[in-house]
């Protein structure tokens, strides 16, 4: 069991079959943590939430970690990490492996384009609603004298 050097393990495949459905899971968790968060109203620039995303038991290999990093980084304002569990977590989690074991969180900081956008927004909505109650009248508004000069 020494000599490794004639096995070609280029047609191997990087990723098991097991590797990929806790890969998708996380990808679909992240997913739904994305579509509820970024459609708070109650979230202001610069706010930041963490979600906890997989428990311990949901053990990515590091070519799934990869991607769901790559695939969180992708989204504007959001960010991923591993933290490890402490024995107290691995107990409290049922989880037996003597080796590391992580919890993965993810953070969404709101962007200031949606911040933005959304003020802009509410303030826009506030001056329309407030055009209903008032009415210029053209004998209120008296147009800017023109500073050419005839002749």
């Amino acid at each position: 069991m020494g000599d490794d050097s004639n096995l070609n393990r280029g047609q191997w495949a990087e990723k098991s079959g097991a590797a990929k459905r806790r890969e998708e899971t996380a990808m679909k968790a992240f997913e739904t943590a994305r579509l509820e968060m970024e459609e708070r109203d109650d979230l202001r620039t610069g706010t930041r939430e963490t979600v906890q995303l997989l428990k311990p038991s949901c053990h990515l290999t590091q070519a799934c970690w990869k991607s769901l990093r790559a695939h969180v980084q992708s989204c504007e304002g959001w960010t991923v990490r591993r933290r490890a569990a402490t024995e107290e977590e691995k107990k409290k989690h049922g989880e037996k492996r003597k080796s590391t074991v992580y919890f993965t969180d993810v953070t969404y900081t709101v962007p200031r384009d949606k911040a933005g956008r959304e003020n802009k927004k509410r303030v826009l909505d506030d001056l329309n609603e407030s055009d209903d109650s008032y009415s210029e009248s053209s004998e209120d508004f008296e147009a800017p004298a023109s500073k050419r000069s005839k002749g």
